[in-house]
């Protein structure tokens, strides 16, 4: 399993940092209309529909509605994208301090869930799109956002494996825990840092760039939890098999789709945008 996980994730990066520095943004389009496909696919699997035709319908839907919206997808129609992302992810983080688990959801329920989660998916994408497109240096900066989940992630693992006592949110993700959160912070301190004293921050200062970057990689967790909540109400260990090792693509992208709008909202707040 461990072998095959990291195969998996070597060809990922390729996949990814190979798109993302070596293509143009129409391929990175691509990308990301196949990750928002399978997204759909998995959504739909955790929510409405077990059936491969519906997930498949749904997925192909999203993927269209892409590629016909990305030519209108102007600075303020992000900006106002960005906002309402922020805005619903702390709405979520509301929400989960008073979540119990049911089992139970009923089709509304889980027919609503499926559209909000709808509407986070389209404003991550586009969000994804346009820091590639826009920025003079969009590749480094998309990047760089990326891998403040992943760091988040690396320091919250092995800090969380090695000094993990106190439960992050014991009714959602028995696993993390709050040391683990802490490890992810100074971890990703470190990065941000050294990322600042090589990029300059692309023109922001250095405290506001540091916040920025921790308030990101903080908000990506509540993506992560919120996904928990999914599965664990759809009764799934993984949101799909698409990966090998992995699970599905939710169980990669889940902390992304909150760091985006968060991201971006900062650069518009910061007037780097």
């Amino acid at each position: 399993m461990l072998k095959q996980r990291v195969i998996t994730a070597i060809i990922l990066a390729l996949v990814v940092v190979g798109t993302i520095f070596g293509l143009d943004s129409f391929y990175v389009s691509v990308l990301l209309a196949v990750t928002l496909f399978f997204s759909m696919s998995e959504m739909i699997n955790m929510t409405v529909s077990k059936s491969t035709v519906v997930q498949w319908i749904g997925g192909l839907l999203m993927v269209g509605l892409f590629f016909l919206a990305l030519p209108s997808m102007r600075i303020h129609f992000i900006f106002y994208h960005s906002y309402a992302g922020l805005l619903i992810w702390i709405s979520i983080l509301l929400f989960m301090l008073h979540y119990r688990f049911s089992g139970e959801w009923r089709f509304s329920a889980r027919l609503a869930v499926s559209l909000f989660s709808t509407a986070l998916f389209w404003i991550c994408i586009n969000g994804l799109y346009f820091i590639h497109a826009h920025f003079e240096q969009g590749a480094w900066l998309l990047m760089y956002m990326l891998t403040l989940v992943w760091v988040a992630d690396i320091g919250a693992y092995f800090s969380g494996k090695k000094f993990g006592r106190r439960k992050l949110a014991p009714g959602i993700s028995p696993g993390k825990t709050w040391e683990g959160v802490i490890g992810g912070i100074v971890l990703n301190s470190l990065w941000i840092t050294i990322v600042y004293l090589l990029s300059d921050g692309w023109g922001i200062a250095y405290l506001p760039f540091l916040i920025l970057g921790l308030v990101t990689s903080g908000l990506s967790v509540v993506g992560d939890l919120y996904e928990s909540i999914l599965k664990r109400e759809a009764g799934l260990k993984d949101s799909g098999n698409t990966l090998p090792g992995h699970g599905g693509i939710l169980d990669r992208i889940d902390s992304v789709i909150a760091a985006t709008p968060v991201f971006l909202s900062g650069l518009y707040i910061l007037g780097a945008v």
